[in-house]
């Protein structure tokens, strides 16, 4: 004998495993196109990770779309490094033996940050553009490095903003090379 009560609960309790499964699918699949680029990377975790900043990835319908929202977080965050770098250049408690260094490398982000902005807007028309604009971006930071060997110096905050674009550029090479 069930009571109404009951019933209510058990069609509550099933309502409520509906909801919640159609939730999860419905994540899974708008995570979808993430997983389709993060799993072609070196690195998934740090690819998701970098993606994850924009919610629009997530939300991303097909490979084209996140292929640009991608490469736009790049441009992003080639520009957040260029402002640190700047950060460094003004700030009285870094080592003026590091200030050429810096000086080169934020021109090296600016164009890193310019070179994933146009590779976005050539995806749709011209990928291969976009690849070859993508490991332009590339060469930028590698010249940022470069510079820092050249001179000898060892400026562990800027090493760390250069991998962060490395990163970047790896997601730019999946998105890019899909086509």
């Amino acid at each position: 004998m069930d009571s109404p009560s009951r019933k209510l609960m058990t069609s509550l309790a099933f309502s409520l495993l509906a909801v919640v499964v159609f939730s999860a699918s419905s994540a899974g699949a708008e995570f979808e196109q993430v997983h389709d680029v993060c799993r072609v990377t070196k690195d998934y975790s740090s690819c998701v990770a970098a993606l994850n900043v924009d919610p629009r990835a997530a939300k991303a319908t097909t490979f084209h779309s996140i292929g640009e929202i991608a490469l736009q977080i790049a441009a992003k965050n080639a520009t957040a490094s260029r402002k640190y770098v700047d950060q460094m250049i003004m700030d009285p408690n870094t080592k003026p033996s590091w200030k050429p260094v810096l000086e080169s490398c934020k021109a090296n982000f600016d164009m890193a940050a310019w070179q994933f902005l146009t590779a976005s807007r050539e995806l749709s028309f011209d990928a291969m553009t976009a690849n070859y604009d993508v490991r332009m971006a590339s060469d930028e930071i590698y010249a940022c490095l470069r510079s820092m060997r050249d001179s000898k110096q060892d400026i562990p905050p800027l090493v760390a903003a250069c991998y962060r674009v490395k990163a970047h550029v790896t997601i730019g090479d999946a998105v890019t090379n899909r086509w």
